[in-house]
């Protein structure tokens, strides 16, 4: 316990001062690494089989590893070293996939992993080792085994140095993760108050950000080195950390196919089918002891660019139709595909020089995306506090849930009957009568057949919206039942009732709603004063209704 707080501390000590350490020069390796490679049982003596053929082995480059043949599975390695600079003996290296076992002269220092056939790979963490004390010079020898040539001979982070600059160099690399962790929490804590506490809001949205965000931050822990200092599970975090990869795309997808439902043009469930699949047929080979988790990261990023290129460009066609969110997500969505696609290059095919994640910094982008979806939320609050301008708050809030109908957001009937008395009454007191306008949206039951009631419910929504939007808050808007509504206006003048309705007919028509093109019906009564009842009103505006029905839909009928 004692050490793990001593490294604590000497983590956040060199936070202050990370800058300095990339000027230290680690202790002097005399001469280049040379290599042997074979296959089959290990060396019995493995230093002095170094020491006697060094002179014979070819020069190994760690930036540009060499190709081994097709039947290799074990690699020797060797370099000289001195002690020319005794207070840096601390040993930083990375492995991937390798056993590894490493002396120094003769003498046997450190060793990790199976040297024989495994059913799972050996994972992948940093190592901080203390060389052992020796004077002059000694042979540095290293032992590799892997289950594939491919895999053997990838090292990162290997220098020698003093154990304050290894740390460092060591938690230099975790940057981009730590600085992704408290916005990832931030936003994951956004989500929850959202889902909880705002029913009305995009809940099933909210849900999947927050599952994304969920996954997004353990893949982070996964991926961080300084974990390793302290939690030494190397089998355990690299399977977390490709488990996590394939389920990163395939989270954020859920959030991109929730933006793009009701999309006809949007195909989401194959993006997120292939990527299911490859996640299926990964686990399912490393089971089976194929060792394919990692094995088919080659296929996941060849997905990568193919499968979010078609989510991008289905989120471009949506943001010219208008869609705020579509808009807003094209930024995190190509982000992180770039960046994922560079750690790709840099990690899985070792074609970059460095060892540290760029993903994390998608985050910031994603921050952008959450920040427009709390601007759209204002922005439909804003106009729910104009429908209900001049009223209490309290009454409001008491109100709106027995009077207003929960899918489109109208007037229910409840609301109706005050409307009615209200307009009535106006009617016989101030002789100002009005009009009653009953809308029917045209062939509604072929969007339920052909799209489900999920669509049906959207084009709902939006048709109320528009409706809404064209008749103006003086005439308010109720929902009678199913797909039709009623609209109360003044009707001292009949033209501008029949000019009214024709508004809302055209504006209907000419505008996509929830990515359909509709039309509606509407008819028109008039109240005929001290004569009336409202069920001869209801008939009247019924029966217009119907003869707009059967004169064709799409226009605008008065009744007799």
């Amino acid at each position: 316990m004692a050490k793990i707080l001593y490294r604590i501390l000497l983590c956040l000590g060199i936070c202050l001062g990370l800058m300095g350490y990339g000027c230290s020069q680690a202790a002097e390796l005399e001469g280049p690494w040379h290599y042997y490679e074979f296959s089959g049982d290990p060396l019995p003596e493995a230093p002095e089989f170094a020491r006697q053929h060094i002179a014979e082995w070819p020069v190994f480059d760690m930036e540009s590893r060499p190709h081994f043949a097709a039947d290799t599975n074990r690699l020797l390695l060797a370099v000289k070293v001195n002690d020319a600079e005794p207070q840096k003996k601390i040993l930083l290296f990375m492995t991937a996939k390798q056993a590894v076992r490493m002396w120094l002269g003769d003498e046997f220092f450190f060793s990790a992993g199976s040297f024989l056939p495994q059913r799972f790979d050996e994972g992948s963490q940093p190592y901080m080792l203390s060389l052992p004390d020796f004077s002059g010079q000694r042979l540095l020898v290293v032992e590799l085994y892997a289950h594939a040539p491919q895999d053997l001979g990838w090292f990162s982070m290997f220098s020698v140095d003093t154990e304050q600059v290894q740390l460092g160099r060591l938690f230099f690399s975790d940057i981009p993760l730590i600085l992704a962790i408290p916005v990832g929490i931030a936003i994951l804590f956004i989500m929850g108050l959202y889902y909880f506490f705002n029913a009305e809001g995009w809940r099933r949205l909210y849900s999947y950000i927050g599952l994304f965000m969920v996954v997004f931050l353990l893949w982070i822990i996964s991926a961080a080195s300084v974990k390793s200092l302290f939690f030494d599970c190397p089998v355990f975090w690299w399977y977390s950390l490709s488990i996590l990869a394939y389920l990163l795309p395939i989270t954020s997808n859920l959030v991109l196919a929730e933006l793009l439902k009701g999309k006809q043009y949007a195909h989401m469930e194959y993006v997120l089918g292939a990527y299911v699949f490859l996640f299926g047929a990964a686990m399912i080979g490393e089971g089976l002891g194929w060792h394919t988790m990692n094995g088919l990261m080659s296929w996941f990023y060849l997905l990568l660019p193919l499968g979010e290129g078609a989510a991008i460009y289905w989120c471009i066609l949506a943001a010219r139709e208008g869609d705020a969110l579509c808009r807003a997500v094209l930024l995190p969505t190509l982000t992180f595909t770039l960046l994922g696609i560079v750690d790709g290059i840099a990690g899985h095919y070792h074609l970059l020089p460095w060892h540290m994640y760029v993903t994390p910094f998608g985050i910031y982008a994603f921050l952008y995306f959450v920040i427009c979806i709390l601007r759209e939320e204002v922005r439909y609050e804003d106009s729910l506090l104009e429908q209900t301008a001049g009223l209490e708050k309290e009454v409001a809030a008491l109100l709106r849930k027995a009077e207003t109908d929960a899918l489109t957001g109208c007037w229910n009937r409840n609301k109706l009957r005050k409307l009615l008395a209200k307009a009535i009454a106006n009617a016989g007191g101030a002789g100002q009568t009005f009009a009653l306008l009953m809308l029917d949206i045209d062939y509604f039951k072929r969007i339920n057949d052909n799209y489900g009631h999920d669509m049906g419910d959207a084009v709902l929504r939006a048709f109320a919206t528009a409706v809404r939007y064209r008749a103006g808050r003086n005439n308010p808007c109720i929902r009678w039942g199913g797909e039709e509504f009623l609209i109360l206006t003044a009707g001292d003048n009949l033209e501008e009732v029949k000019e009214l309705a024709e508004e809302i007919r055209q504006h209907i028509a000419s505008i996509p709603l929830a990515g359909q093109k509709i039309t509606c019906s509407i008819g028109i009564a008039l109240w005929r004063m001290e004569k009336d009842t409202t069920a001869a009103l209801f008939k009247r505006v019924d029966d217009a209704l119907y003869r707009a029905k059967n004169n064709g839909r799409n226009c605008v009928v008065v009744g007799e």
